[in-house]
């Protein structure tokens, strides 16, 4: 009797389960390996600054105009936290991509209306980059679109001056 014809139907499977085992087993050790190890030490410190020179003088001048008592600052926030994109499906990814990583410097909050009234952008020399003017051009026209003010201060103007400005124009809103 042919033993052989009893084997090859079981080499086969068993070769198709070994197959399966090693991939499987060379696909743990990827996933393993992109898994931080957290034991070791983790590659996150706090900044120095949370401001720059220019946001830091700006908003201690602002601070210093506004009433208190009507107005708050929120600084540094991100566009997807106070404005939201209406379309759904495919276009709303598309939508919500162009503002989920951008923020504005600081937001003017009325606590009486219990909304935004004033956006304020503060404008350096990374402003004129070509980059810089298509962001820019896009949050113009998107401020445009959701109803806010947007207000740009020029990096190196008079931040008093201009704070006093600001606050005395959104007292007459």
């Amino acid at each position: 009797m042919d033993l052989s014809v009893f084997i090859w139907p079981l080499i086969i499977p068993t070769l198709v389960l070994l197959a399966l085992l090693a991939i499987g087993f060379v696909l743990l050790l990827i996933f393993k390996s992109k898994q931080p190890n957290t034991d070791a030490p983790w590659p996150y410190r706090s900044k120095k600054y949370f401001f720059s020179r220019s946001e830091q003088e700006f908003l201690k001048a602002l601070s210093s105009a506004i009433n208190h008592q009507k107005f708050v600052i929120f600084p540094k926030v991100r566009l997807a936290d106070f404005i939201e994109v209406s379309v759904t499906g495919a276009e709303y990814q598309k939508w919500w991509n162009k503002i989920r990583s951008k923020h504005i410097d600081f937001l003017i909050w009325n606590i009486e209306q219990s909304k935004v009234v004033l956006a304020i952008e503060l404008d350096g020399k990374s402003h004129e980059s070509e980059k810089m003017i298509e962001r820019d051009e896009f949050i113009e026209k998107l401020y445009e679109t959701v109803g806010l003010k947007l207000e740009r201060v020029k990096v190196g103007e008079d931040y008093n001056s201009r704070a006093q400005e600001i606050t005395n124009a959104i007292l007459k809103q």
